[in-house]
């Protein structure tokens, strides 16, 4: 197979040609007549071109495009001018042929845009910005030219950092989905960075990778443990799971155990199993803080809430004082006259008589 840029060299010539005779589809890509020679990776990068060309902060203004053809004409009567005397030279060539002159200037226009959007894409601190993608295709670029194990991973390790530092302007709950992404984009290029150093030969440049790893790792759970506070319950979640991925310690839920009420706004006992639990933690469902009393009981974790309505939750988790939250969907669901028979499966499928969604007030300590 030919290396990528003389694939997608030769996608935008054919797209041009396709153009030209009106043979493509609405999405830009050629009509089914042609659908075989479709190439995913190129096309995913056509795609992001198009995407970019249509971007509106990237549009160019009238009024600087006609100022630009007007220096860039006035320059060119100059260097005829200069070269009238000469022989034959590249200025003249240009003269002859004035297709080969409005190529080569085409060409260096879009090397200029082209640098210029890279430039302010490497910028980009927003996964909502379009150009945020650029910025992600340039560094896997980098990354896949890297020429030994090594420089991927101290690629990956700068780019994670840059990913950090992202999430502390994005701690916010107006942009949960921005927040999510950069996470997510973090989290890759650590576990990359990982592989990259095991593949490193023993030594001491694998020590020193390893030392820059572990560095990164603490930095980021010290990061990410301070912006918990600033966060929704779903981002609380994500970053405590990211945390236990970096080596913190972390809450991890094994499954809930829900007593139901015998009778509709009684109280359910939830007994949860799992570890590092704290003293004080806060019951959720479904996502959502509810009132509970707490206490532990032979090892487990027992809320008793008020339970109304007639619909079963989907998630059982925990907020710690500290502002970790861990969440599961291990839930077995029972009667209260089951007498510790269970109905539910244990897996997240429950088919329990009975049940609801708690809330309310919750009983009098005892």
């Amino acid at each position: 197979m030919n290396p990528l840029p003389e694939r997608l060299n030769d996608r935008l010539e054919q797209l041009n040609t396709l153009s030209r005779n009106g043979e493509l589809s609405p999405d830009g890509f050629p009509l089914p007549i042609h659908a075989s020679d479709r190439d995913p990776e190129i096309d995913e990068l056509v795609s992001l071109a198009r995407r970019v060309q249509s971007a509106p902060s990237l549009q160019v203004h009238p009024d600087f495009a006609w100022q630009l053809e007007r220096r860039i004409l006035i320059h060119k009567a100059a260097l005829r001018h200069e070269q009238a005397a000469r022989g034959w030279s590249f200025p003249r060539l240009l003269h002859v042929h004035p297709l080969f002159g409005i190529a080569i200037g085409l060409c260096l226009l879009l090397l200029v845009l082209g640098t210029g959007v890279l430039a302010v894409a490497a910028q980009v601190s927003n996964p909502d910005n379009p150009l945020y993608k650029v910025k992600r295709w340039e560094q896997h670029v980098q990354v896949s030219l890297a020429n030994s194990p090594g420089n991927q991973a101290e690629l990956d390790l700068q780019f994670a950092r840059d990913r950090l530092d992202m999430l502390v302007n994005l701690a916010d709950p107006a942009q949960q989905g921005a927040y999510q992404q950069a996470l997510m984009d973090m989290d890759q290029q650590v576990s990359t960075a990982i592989k990259a150093i095991h593949a490193v030969p023993a030594g001491a440049y694998h020590d020193r990778l390893a030392s820059e790893l572990a560095t990164f790792q603490l930095d980021a759970r010290h990061t990410l443990r301070g912006l918990l506070s600033q966060l929704a319950v779903s981002e609380r979640l994500l970053t405590t799971a990211e945390l236990g991925r970096l080596g913190d310690t972390v809450p991890l839920l094994k499954g809930v155990v829900i007593v139901l009420p015998a009778h509709p706004n009684g109280h359910a006992s939830i007994s949860i199993s799992g570890q590092d639990i704290q003293p004080g933690a806060q019951l959720l469902v479904d996502g959502q803080l509810v009132m509970a009393h707490s206490s532990l009981q032979n090892g487990l974790n027992i809320f008793v809430a008020t339970w109304t309505g007639d619909q079963h939750p989907h998630s059982i988790g925990i907020l710690n004082p500290d502002r970790t939250a861990a969440q599961t969907t291990l839930i077995t669901l029972q009667n209260s006259n089951d007498h510790g028979n269970g109905n539910g499966d244990g897996s997240g499928n429950r088919n329990g008589n009975g049940g609801g969604k708690p809330g309310g007030t919750p009983p009098p300590s005892h």
